[in-house]
């Protein structure tokens, strides 16, 4: 239940960009997609919150994020911003993770799993890396892969132009079509490593851990 409701909003996001008929504004799939995961991530707050009886800070600080950097897309006009917020909630979810062991007497993961699994400190710390910097590896790509080229393309596409947004534009009606079609499609691509990336590379981290543990998970079981 709690997996299915962590990928809730990303998923919702992916389905009203795609879908033409989901869209709130007439071409504008990139704003409805943000106003929908946004309304989407209060809905997973709450039911997180009569579920567990406690918000979740994680969930909490991805409104956030959402509100600041969606807003500004919409504001301005420029897919970056939301771009960006992948990265920037990533690189904070690993420095909060790696932080842990240095704050407090036990790191995050030992915490959250400890009564559930009996792991010396040092496996418990190497976890934490493992996920800090599979974090880390996912903002970096993102940044590297789809915020970059997005800056390029709408720039290339503008230049010194007022901004507007290109998801629903018609490039056939530009004399500058290739570049056009070149930022549609990276802004594309971006939703796809959204929705597909994401959680891909979320499943590597969470195979890499099962094998990790799974001498101590034995162990574990057999001790009960």
């Amino acid at each position: 239940m709690k997996f299915i409701l962590s990928f809730f909003p990303i998923v919702l996001f992916f389905l009203v960009y795609k879908i033409k008929e989901l869209h709130f504004y007439e071409g504008e799939g990139l704003y409805s997609a943000i106003i929908a995961m946004t309304v989407a991530t209060l809905i997973q707050i709450f039911i997180s919150r009569f579920i567990d009886k406690k918000f979740e800070k994680s969930q909490v600080i991805g409104l956030l994020l959402l509100i600041i950097f969606g807003g500004v897309t919409i504001y301005v006009d420029n897919p970056a911003f939301i771009m960006w917020k992948v990265s920037v909630l990533y690189v904070l979810f690993a420095l909060i993770l790696i932080g842990s062991i240095w704050i407090g007497k036990k790191n995050l993961f030992s915490l959250i799993l400890g009564k559930e699994l009996k792991l010396p400190d040092k496996s418990w710390n190497q976890l934490i890396w493992i996920w800090g910097l599979g974090f880390i590896f996912i903002a970096i790509i993102n940044a590297y892969y789809y915020v970059l080229p997005s800056i390029k393309a709408n720039n290339d596409f503008f230049g010194d132009q007022d901004r507007f947004n290109l998801s629903g534009f018609d490039c056939s009606t530009s004399v500058k079509e290739n570049l056009c079609l070149i930022a549609q499609q990276t802004e594309e691509s971006w939703v796809n490593f959204k929705l597909f990336g994401t959680m891909g590379l979320t499943f590597i981290l969470i195979i890499i851990t099962i094998f990790f543990t799974y001498k101590h998970l034995k162990e574990h079981e057999v001790t009960k």
